[in-house]
């Protein structure tokens, strides 16, 4: 139920922190918390089954006919009225105190706390961060860009400018709080996150590829993914030689699949590692990418990857791939050919970066450097 408040009392005492988040978050939200409840006590609220809370049916009507306004596409959930009954919601519960620290997990809930409330924003994206295919650097336009009304974005806009700390996974993220919510660089913080999938040990050593590199594509969203994109350059690459394979998780068009494609359908964490350990690359061409946890799962394997030049891919990915810009089917062919010719030079670069990535891109990190600016 909505109204169900998890506490958990370990780790300093005093009086504790509360966390207030929208669901599972990429799977970043549980990795979080477990790590911040060993550290101090933890009261988390999931605002995500709020959306079906029957007290709450009025503001979701307001929220539906604040959206239609607005244009088409607009999720009723980036509204004014939405947050607005929300945040009456958990003051009601005393979730708004000067008593306790207050971490709200990304900006999407559009919550403004009270005076007097010491509070800290994480999250991977902020509204007015670029997107793909954009001629608005402030939000985008097009298929992928980010969607909100007017009301919504003000109430964003206060939630971060009037941070403790902001605390953000990748430098384009904040980049943006600095530059168009006008945060002072310290009181922004680059944190990272943690992965749902984390490599267990370093890389083992692989004898040079024989043939084209086994390909990895991971994703939920098949469009915003760059699906599309990857199959057209697979076709082509797969013409040139047969023996390319490709493998789909999480997402996979409607129809029969090319050639050397196969569907793993949506995969769970725990096989996750069968996947990387079968794969050469992983390739994301991705339209709108906040941060790419998956690159780093990737990355921490010693597998290359070939992503997209959005969000926060460049610093993720670094030497250890390839970038193209979004929608570049032509430049994607160009790095699926690069990827086989250089698959060595490559591999050894992305076991180099993923061992830095394997100490820093974890949740106890994450929690330490939070918990710590806000206690």
């Amino acid at each position: 139920m909505a109204d169900e408040t998890t506490r958990a009392t370990t780790g300093r005492g005093g009086a504790g922190l509360v966390v207030l988040h929208a669901g599972a978050f990429s799977g970043s939200a549980p990795g979080l918390l477990a790590a911040m409840r060993e550290l101090t006590d933890v009261t988390a609220y999931d605002l995500m089954p709020l959306a079906r809370e029957p007290r709450l049916a009025g503001a979701r009507v307001r929220a539906m006919a604040e959206a239609r306004r607005s244009g088409g596409g607009t999720p009723w959930t980036k509204t004014a009225a939405w947050p607005v009954a929300i945040q009456r919601h958990v003051a009601r519960r005393g979730l708004l105190t000067p008593e306790r620290p207050l971490l709200v997990v990304q900006s999407l809930p559009a919550l403004v706390p009270p005076s007097g409330v010491r509070y800290g924003v994480y999250t991977d994206r902020v509204g007015l961060e670029g997107t793909a295919g954009s001629d608005d650097p402030a939000g985008g336009s097009g298929e992928h860009r980010s969607r909100y009304t007017a009301g919504w974005l003000a109430r964003e806009r206060a939630m971060v400018a009037g941070a403790h700390r902001v605390y953000v996974m990748g430098q384009s993220t904040a980049d943006a709080v600095t530059a168009r919510y006008g945060v002072p660089d310290a009181r922004v913080v680059v944190v990272g996150a943690g992965v749902n999938v984390p490599a267990d040990t370093a890389p083992e050593h692989r004898e040079p590829l024989a043939g084209p590199p086994k390909l990895l594509f991971v994703g939920v969203e098949w469009e915003r993914k760059g699906g599309p994109e990857l199959l057209a350059a697979f076709r082509r690459v797969h013409a040139e030689d047969p023996a390319w394979r490709l493998v789909l998780a999480g997402s996979a068009p409607d129809g029969p699949l090319p050639e050397g494609v196969e569907y793993a359908g949506r995969v769970p964490h725990g096989r996750m590692p069968e996947l990387y350990a079968a794969a050469d690359a992983l390739v994301i061409p991705t339209h709108r990418e906040p941060f790419g946890i998956a690159l780093v799962e990737a990355l921490t394997r010693g597998l290359p990857c070939v992503g997209t030049t959005v969000g926060n891919q460049r610093t993720i990915v670094a030497d250890a791939g390839i970038l193209v810009e979004p929608g570049d089917v032509d430049g994607l062919t160009r790095a699926l050919r690069t990827l086989r010719t250089d698959h060595a030079d490559l591999r050894k670069r992305a076991e180099a970066h993923g061992a830095v990535l394997r100490t820093t891109m974890t949740w106890p990190h994450v929690a330490r450097t939070i918990w710590e600016g806000l206690s």
